[in-house]
């Protein structure tokens, strides 16, 4: 996750801190909204995932948390709440999803996030 991290905080100027937190709300993401067998596997291979969600999904309750639009939109407004620009969610977002097919492959990190509203332009 270190390797990860510091990828994002070099392409985004966001401290590594900031970072942490956004992988969090977005392997959250993953794991509550996606596929939930394909989730538990994809996190599975990403060392650190699981630690990451752990320490940052109390951040994602509330109204918005669920529904079938409700994931990605309570994500994004975290994101936000957080400092974290939609030019650096987009970036983030691309370099997780890199890193989780070098670790887990393509059919895999497809397989997962699949069913989460507003990635199929990411997948």
């Amino acid at each position: 996750m270190d390797e990860l991290i510091g990828t994002i905080v070099t392409q985004t100027g966001l401290t590594p801190a900031r970072v942490e937190e956004a992988l969090g709300i977005l392997l959250n993401l993953v794991k509550t909204q996606g596929h939930p067998a394909k989730a538990a596997e994809l996190l599975a291979k990403l060392d650190g995932a699981e630690a990451l969600v752990s320490r940052h999904a109390p951040r994602l309750t509330g109204m918005l948390a669920g529904g079938m639009m409700g994931g990605p939109l309570a994500a994004l407004t975290k994101l936000q709440a957080i400092g974290v620009s939609m030019e650096q969610t987009k970036t983030i977002a691309k370099v997780l999803l890199d890193h989780a097919r070098a670790k887990a492959g393509d059919d895999l990190v497809r397989a997962a996030a699949a069913n989460i509203p507003g990635l199929s332009g990411f997948l």
